[in-house]
């Protein structure tokens, strides 16, 4: 049997993160499509509304995305996105589960191979979730979200139609039998 690849896996493949975008309105029936995709990502606990943690906040305002960006000079595309995207994880909906950012990680892939079906770019943003020099930014954050102590913000996520001027660099990876392993871990040393 030949193997090819899919128009999935060269999605997937050759995705970039853009932050460069036309200024162009996304179709609300495109964001709940690339949302819905992100709700179908798998996550822990039973496959029942109470176990699913993963809420979103659908940003179009310019003064709250001109709010996020912080006044970091890296964060700045975000003011000129079309629509940014909170990814939020409700720590009440299943109060056990501890691994409530691995289930909005797993939303986050699927909405951004979604987006690049759709020929709309995206990038992800850190939301200072693990940085406790930048705890002041991540308190900001969350009152900018009006968010209670229940909701986690995960990250955001930027999205546009891409711009073609945009310079992308080139993905470099690791060779594969560089970092895949059969049954143990091998030190390269060995």
């Amino acid at each position: 049997m030949e193997f090819n690849s899919n128009d999935i896996t060269n999605v997937i493949k050759n995705r970039r993160s853009h932050r460069k975008y036309l200024n162009k309105e996304i179709p609300d029936k495109i964001l709940e499509e690339i949302i819905n995709c992100g709700r179908n990502a798998p996550f822990g606990g039973k496959p029942t509304p109470d176990c699913q943690v993963t809420e979103y906040i659908i940003i179009k305002d310019n003064e709250v995305k001109e709010k996020l960006a912080l006044n970091y000079k890296d964060r700045s595309f975000i003011k000129t996105a079309p629509v940014i995207i909170a990814i939020l994880a409700n720590k009440n909906n299943d109060p056990k589960y501890e691994e409530y950012i691995l289930s909005s990680a797993l939303s986050i892939q699927n909405m951004i191979i979604a987006a690049e079906s759709f020929g709309i770019g995206s990038c992800i943003l850190s939301c200072f979730m693990n940085y406790e020099k930048h705890l002041q930014d991540k308190i900001i954050s969350r009152e900018i979200l009006n968010l209670p102590e229940n909701i986690e913000l995960v990250a955001l996520l930027s999205l546009g139609y891409k711009d073609n001027n945009e310079e992308i660099m080139e993905k470099k990876l690791k060779d594969y039998n560089d970092i895949v392993y059969i049954d143990k871990y091998k030190n390269q040393k060995d």
